[in-house]
Parts: C-alpha cells; structure tokens; sequence
C-alpha cells in the first residue's frame, strides 16, 4: 500500500511503502551525483523508490531499475508513472541475469550498516539495511559482480559507519579507480557519493 504523493528537493514526485526503503540523505546525495546524458543506457540497482533511475530518465538516459524486493518493482514503476518518464523496471538481486556490457552506467545505494546477528529488521526491509557484520557486504558483492560483468562505471554511497576500510580501497582491490564526488555529514555518520571507473 502506497502513501501519498511526495515531492522530492528535484522536482520528483513519489509515493512510497511500509516495506521499501523511504527516501532519505544518501537517496538525495545519490540522485545529484547522477551525470547521464541522453540515449545512456543506465542501470539502478537496489531500486527501492527507483528515483535515481527516474532522474536518469529525465535526462534522457534509457533506464532499466531493479530491486530483489517485489514492493518496490512494483513502487518504482508506480513513480515512474507519476513522473511521465519511461523506466523498464525488474526484480533481480544485484547483478544476477545482468548481460555483460549492456550499461554504461550504473548508481547503487547499498545497505552500509554493520549489523550483529541480533539487529536485523524483520520483513523485507532487512535486505535495505543490514551491511552484514563489518557493514560492506553487499558494497563488496556488488562490486565483485561490477568487475566481472563489465561495468565501467558506478556511482555508489558509501557511510563513515562501514569504515575501514575507505570504499575507495574496497573499489581499488577489485580494479576500479573511485573519487568522492559528494558528501553530507550527519550526527552518527557521513555519507559520501563515490563516482567508480574501471580502471
């Protein structure tokens, strides 16, 4: 069950749902970070909302959005209405059934909080949040899968709370060169937008 129209600080118009991760500092440090032109073909893993993807749209970009958690297939496809831009939207956990070389670009909000056995959430949502012990699990996956599909390039949020390592070291172990393009600090964490190039 959706909530009621939300506007975003872009312009974005967007419901969200109990079981999807809402929109928050990294979502919009995400969405800004995002440099497509038209015609791109552009990827956003890890949907939840799919406003990455649709900012994508915007510019022109040909968009396809994923997520493992069927609410938010269906909810990024609800905002992708709302906002008249046209997304093809999957559900697909991370990479998996992903061709090599389709994209030439690809934004990706992981789950980043360290999380002991005992702090998981129930339901779907614990899949947009827990980071596994050391908070990188999923980031590193991903950018196992990133290498060995033949992504390019990436824009990733990482958090101070999955450190250390930098991401910028986890991405270099796996061959990809990555620089900070946008940060926001907050009272427990810093969230930082990490732009990634194959090297």
């Amino acid at each position: 069950m959706a909530t009621a129209e939300l506007r975003s600080p872009h312009g974005i118009r967007y419901e969200t749902h109990p079981d999807v991760y809402d929109p928050h500092d990294d979502t919009w440090l995400l969405v800004d970070a995002i440099d497509v032109g038209k015609g791109e073909r552009f990827l956003e893993v890890g949907c939840g909302a799919g406003l990455a993807g649709i900012q994508a749209a915007r510019s022109g970009a040909r968009v396809l959005a994923t997520d493992r958690n069927p609410h938010a297939v269906g909810l990024a496809r609800r905002n992708a209405r709302l906002n008249e831009v046209r997304i093809e939207v999957a559900r697909a956990d991370l990479l998996a059934g992903i061709r090599r070389g389709r994209f030439d670009a690809v934004a990706f909000n992981p789950p980043y909080l360290p999380t002991a056995p005992d702090e998981h959430v129930p339901g779907r949502l614990d899949a947009a949040l827990s980071g596994g012990h050391t908070g990188r699990a999923v980031t590193e996956r991903f950018l196992d899968e990133a290498r060995d599909g033949g992504i390019r390039r990436a824009w990733v949020v990482g958090s101070s709370l999955a450190e250390p390592p930098t991401l910028v070291q986890v991405a270099k172990d796996r061959g990809f060169r990555a620089r900070a393009v946008s940060s926001k600090r907050l009272s427990f964490e810093t969230l930082t937008v990490y732009d990634l190039f194959a090297r």
